[in-house]
């Protein structure tokens, strides 16, 4: 593990943590970065010369398992397939490259590749071992493979409202406890 890691199979695509984002920028040059995802809740300094020249999104939201990370995945998908597409390359990351950055990139390999949760984690921790989504993150990425299944957007549309009306809400401990649950 290290600053920037590359995810095995997806061509230029990296994860990591906010650190590598200020303290490495030779690393995103030899590296081919030319687009950045940044998933965190606080303001990354955009105006920072170290930034400048990268394309960059802000997905703005805490580690927290209540989060709706879900509704982003769309964006993001394709805000890192055309930037791969386009032959550049991507570093996504959250705080500590570990919950937020892992479901994002996740997302993309399941909606890129038709690969499931279990799948596309595996895949990450390939390139990053730390990756572990927190226990909200999860289930989204369980509703986000119901909705990739989807026939249509509108059968899409109605598992994500249906999961908005009545989606489960907890505190930390009470997340870990209904996820753990669940594998039983």
């Amino acid at each position: 593990m290290g600053w920037l890691d590359r995810i095995p199979r997806a061509g230029n695509l990296h994860i990591g943590g906010l650190h590598a984002l200020y303290s490495q920028p030779s690393l995103f040059a030899a590296a081919g970065i030319t687009h950045i995802v940044s998933a965190i809740d606080y303001n990354i300094y955009e105006d920072d010369p170290r930034l400048a020249g990268y394309k960059h999104i802000h997905i703005r939201l805490e580690d927290d398992p209540n989060e709706n990370l879900l509704q982003h995945f769309a964006e993001c998908n394709t805000f890192i397939d055309e930037a791969l597409r386009g032959g550049g390359g991507v570093f996504v990351h959250c705080a500590m490259g570990k919950s937020r950055s892992a479901t994002i990139v996740c997302a993309y390999l399941m909606w890129k590749d038709g690969v499931t949760a279990d799948q596309s984690l595996m895949q990450v921790c390939e390139g990053r071992p730390v990756c572990d989504p927190n226990p909200g993150f999860k289930s989204q990425l369980a509703v986000w493979r119901r909705m990739l299944e989807a026939k249509g957007e509108g059968e899409a549309d109605e598992i994500y409202q249906t999961w908005v009306r009545e989606r489960w809400t907890g505190d930390w401990w009470s997340w870990d406890r209904k996820y753990r649950e669940s594998k039983l």
